[in-house]
């Protein structure tokens, strides 16, 4: 099987995962700048589409995906194989070169159950929605593929492997208002009753491995960790533990997991705000700054705090002890090695064995900020910049976008798009919307490589996906009353 059948099988089954026919809030730069496209409002809620109504429901698929990563491209991964016909294999010394210090994972998704928005005489727009939302941050160490190098330092510094996670699931229920208060100042916010459904996340995910050499030449081998997670469900679970006290299994309570109260009404809450604004310095120029999911959820339903500080020291295995005759090593039922092993993880459980508390604790969201200028060419075209950052563990992830748009009629938005982000410079983005009767369809993306590949088999569509860190796609459509002659004649 050639690279392009494993792409296309990777790109299906992750569709086929990931939409399962549920609205979803598209969230990627490109749209930001698409006037005429309401969803642009959910990144930028002082924003206001020039439309009347807009409902935003399940009845009609939608479909979005969002992934990206920082580290290696399927190039930096994957060779041809010599000698041999469409066939590869995997490129150990291009992942290396290709990996920071610290590489980051990320994926987000936000399935719409319902969100409409209705606008006022007084230049006022009032909007309500059901959100659920998740996200997966993680971040790991290039010493993960270092290793195979070997474990020693010359000048006495560990390997180290410091890891980062974080996984939420929640709901939120929001009302927003935006107010255009003259001709050149637009402000907005929206108020969230946040309730969590899973979470997982780490404040600290190490292990130093240290490696001494003594004056004769024998190895030492020390492992310091240094571990704080917490984790909660709404599904009940718990650790399992063996007789002498080490944790060997989580037994997850499936009898409640057909429980509806469990989904409904979580006894994790909270709350968040979003919060923009919007102001014409002339009548080219437009600055814009948004500050989104900034917020917080306290964690009451099987809550896990789980820490550890620990050093393991091993400088080898005293085979004496195991020894009492030759048959111990030659025997037919010799169980030399698995004595040997059984120690050795006996010793290890012992040492890394976590203490964990169930108690309650809270986490911030994965708050967000955008920063953007719009200069208007014509009445129809404008140029846009935007600034993106996320705040995840104490991290911030940056992206930047330059885009041209246009947007005419009462509800059509065409825009291109270049991109920075996932440490990566490989993003040309598309973005359309345009409206039939009540209906608004729309596909935006910041990397057109997937579709453009899909559409187009060439050299050049190969080597573009080979190198794309981001895949990124949100098509739908929904009701939108814009009150003109092409509409059903609601609110004319």
């Amino acid at each position: 099987m050639n690279i392009k059948k494993y792409l296309l099988l990777i790109s299906f089954a992750s569709i086929i995962i990931i939409s399962n026919n549920t609205p979803v809030i598209s969230q990627n730069n490109t749209t930001y700048w698409m006037q005429h496209l309401p969803q642009a409002t959910y990144q930028n809620p002082a924003k206001q589409t020039g439309c009347k109504i807009f409902i935003d429901l399940p009845l009609i698929p939608n479909f979005d995906i969002n992934l990206g990563h920082s580290g290696f491209t399927v190039n930096d991964a994957i060779k041809p194989k010599p000698y041999t016909v469409d066939s590869f294999m995997i490129d150990l010394d291009g992942i290396e070169k290709a990996l920071k210090d610290n590489n980051n994972i990320n994926f987000e998704t936000n399935f719409s159950i319902i969100n409409a928005s209705i606008t006022l005489k007084n230049d006022m727009n009032i909007s309500f929605g059901i959100n659920y939302k998740g996200s997966e941050y993680f971040k790991y160490p290039k010493a993960l593929i270092e290793i195979r190098r070997g474990n020693y330092r010359e000048n006495g510094t560990p390997l180290s492997f410091d890891f980062n996670q974080n996984f939420i699931l929640y709901r939120e229920i929001y009302a927003g208002v935006s107010k255009k208060i003259n001709e050149n100042l637009n402000v907005g916010g929206r108020l969230k009753f946040l309730t969590g459904y899973g979470n997982l996340k780490s404040s600290t995910l190490k292990i130093d491995w240290y490696t001494n050499t003594d004056d004769d030449g024998m190895y030492e081998w020390t492992f310091i960790s240094d571990i704080d997670m917490k984790s909660a469900s709404v599904i009940p679970w718990d650790f399992t533990y063996d007789d002498d006290g080490y944790i060997n299994d989580i037994d997850v309570d499936t009898s409640r997991t057909d429980d509806p109260s469990l989904y409904t009404f979580p006894e994790n809450t909270g709350f968040g705000i979003d919060l923009g604004i919007e102001y014409k310095i002339n009548d080219r120029l437009n600055l814009s700054a948004a500050l989104t999911d900034f917020g917080f959820i306290k964690w009451k339903t099987s809550p896990k705090i789980m820490t550890q500080k620990a050093e393991f020291i091993f400088d080898g295995v005293d085979i004496s002890k195991y020894i009492n005759s030759l048959d111990d090593i030659t025997g037919d039922n010799s169980s030399l090695a698995d004595d040997i092993e059984e120690d050795i993880i006996d010793t290890v459980l012992t040492v890394f064995n976590p203490d964990i508390e169930d108690a309650t604790y809270t986490t911030g969201l994965n708050s967000k900020i955008y920063l953007g200028a719009d200069f208007k060419i014509t009445n129809n075209f404008d140029l846009g910049l935007l600034y993106k950052g996320m705040f995840v563990n104490n991290s911030l992830i940056s992206s930047y976008t330059l885009s041209a748009n246009t947007n005419f009629f009462k509800a059509w938005s065409f825009s291109l798009s270049y991109s920075l982000m996932n440490s990566s410079a490989n993003n040309l983005g598309l973005g359309f919307a345009y409206k039939i009767g009540p209906f608004q369809m729309y596909i935006v993306s910041d990397n057109i490589a997937a579709p453009f590949w899909a559409a187009n088999e060439s050299d050049f569509s190969d080597d573009w996906i080979k190198n794309t860190k981001t895949i990124n796609l949100s098509f739908g459509m929904h009701f939108l009353i814009c009150g003109n002659n092409k509409d059903i004649g609601l609110m004319e």
